[in-house]
């Protein structure tokens, strides 16, 4: 054996064996807070009226794998085929499913495998994603990875194993190699409406529930201190068993016990969901009100002489990040657990012996953290598809003519976008019969003999678009 290979083995045998990182657990907690979400949001009236899917969340889809790519339909059809079918969320071998089935699972695919989850990350400050930094534990993870799971140095090399970097969610959600992002939801829900044939509309529906999904798990691990706060080492690689956080959640609330959140959170644009000037996006909250494994104060020694207030401005300098700082501890050389506790929630625990305080994280702060924030989150989740769907279109249809305009939200700001007006046949064929710049008045189309179904749409793409669809049956 060459010498640099056994310093290599030597290295790798004095790395505790990693699993890679799912975040929240993708079937249980992900496709939990991800149907809560879509629960409270407004996307079952969305597909009721304006799509005119009488079932609305529980519409069956069917999804046609031929009229993918090739390589796009293998691969989704592998991964879709990893699902476990208690969870809900796989469709029938014939690729049918309902439509918050297929939402749920694209919240499970987003880290299906799991090193997708690697673009997850976000540290608000800086909108950089995942970074260890020292870099030799990065490689050493990649060869581990190379030697326990049969990847390959060529996997490593091209990036198709998860070497402890990646891109930052923001990034990732708006990027074209996501095929659960942003970008693939607004260009389906869009085909979902102006696709010629009936099986093109379904699978359109279909892939753009997926994208949702996709979406929606992004931003729900947000909400996961580690995820916000650059701690995948110490949250992940400490020990065999990955996250306790995420470990306490699953086995806690599984996907049905979740805490329920009531009403969506209302936000000015799609990234300011995450991140934003004012503070308030979900990595920022996050991380300003919690912990994780890695980002703790450091344990340190005191002396008799030093107060309460020196003990406490010392451990406040070893933290990674301002907030949440400490509030004044109670240095008492009794060996109980003590809390620091904000706003009703236990957020850290320590403890004093043997003149040195322990600062760790405990069973009770993951329930204060379950019980208080899954429903933040959820509540995030479900405002991002209220925002999302925040434009609507009204169809009016008498006399052979149909009336479109826009409803809800101001048109200002769409200026040089134009409304699609489609007409459905009684075989289910769409084409489009006109096109109109929007206005405040509404557009009145003459609609031709053979109109069964009018229909329309528009779409607007960039890092806040959106698309508004509409269908109305004629009388």
């Amino acid at each position: 054996m060459k010498g640099s290979a056994r310093i290599l083995l030597a290295l790798l045998a004095s790395v505790a064996t990693p699993r890679l990182a799912h975040a929240w657990d993708p079937a249980t907690t992900h496709a939990g807070m991800t149907e809560r979400a879509a629960a409270i949001s407004k996307l079952h009236a969305t597909l009721v009226h304006d799509l005119d899917r009488a079932l609305g969340l529980f519409e069956p889809l069917r999804l046609d794998f031929s009229l993918l790519d090739r390589n796009q339909a293998r691969s989704l059809k592998a991964r879709l085929e990893m699902l476990d079918p208690a969870g809900g969320c796989r469709p029938s071998p014939d690729a049918v499913a309902t439509a918050s089935a297929w939402l749920r699972a694209g919240a499970v695919l987003a880290k299906t495998p799991p090193e997708r989850g690697r673009n997850h990350f976000l540290e608000p400050s800086t909108r950089q994603g995942l970074d260890d930094g020292g870099g030799l534990s990065g490689t050493l993870y990649a060869a581990r990875l190379t030697l326990d799971e049969g990847t390959t140095m060529r996997d490593t090399a091209t990036g198709q194993t998860f070497d402890l970097e990646g891109m930052s969610a923001l990034e990732w959600v708006h990027s074209a190699r996501n095929d659960l992002g942003l970008a693939t939801f607004l260009e389906q829900w869009a085909l979902a409406t102006r696709a010629t044939q009936p099986n093109q509309r379904d699978t359109a529906l279909v892939r753009a529930l997926l994208a949702l999904g996709g979406t929606l798990a992004v931003l729900e691990d947000m909400g996961q201190p580690a995820y916000v706060r650059n701690d995948f080492r110490s949250e992940f690689l400490a020990r065999e068993t990955g996250s306790a956080l995420e470990r306490f959640v699953a086995d806690r609330y599984g996907a049905v016990g979740l805490p329920a959140s009531s009403k969506p959170v209302a936000r000015p644009d799609f990234d300011s969901f995450f991140v934003a000037p004012d503070g308030k996006g979900l990595a920022q909250t996050t991380q300003q009100r919690f912990f994780s494994t890695g980002t703790l104060p450091q344990d340190l020694s005191i002396d008799a002489q030093e107060s309460n207030a020196d003990i406490t401005a010392a451990a406040n300098r070893t933290l990674r990040f301002g907030e949440p700082s400490l509030s004044t501890l109670d240095i008492r050389q009794d060996g109980k657990t003590r809390y620091v506790v904000r706003d009703g929630m236990r957020l850290l625990a320590y403890d004093c012996g043997g003149n040195r305080v322990r600062f760790f994280l405990d069973e009770r702060i993951r329930q204060d953290l379950a019980r208080r924030w899954l429903p933040e989150i959820e509540a995030y989740a479900a405002g991002i598809v209220d925002h999302l769907l925040r434009h609507r279109l009204q169809i009016k249809v008498a006399d052979g003519k149909a009336e479109i305009a826009m409803v809800g939200e101001s048109s200002a700001g769409l200026a040089g976008k134009s409304i699609h007006v489609l007409v459905e046949d009684a075989a289910g064929k769409r084409r489009e019969i006109a096109s109109s710049s929007i206005s405040a008045d509404p557009l009145s189309i003459r609609l031709p003999s053979d109109a069964r179904k009018v229909a329309a749409f528009i779409q607007t793409d960039g890092a806040d678009g959106f698309v508004a669809s509409s269908e109305a049956r004629l009388p």
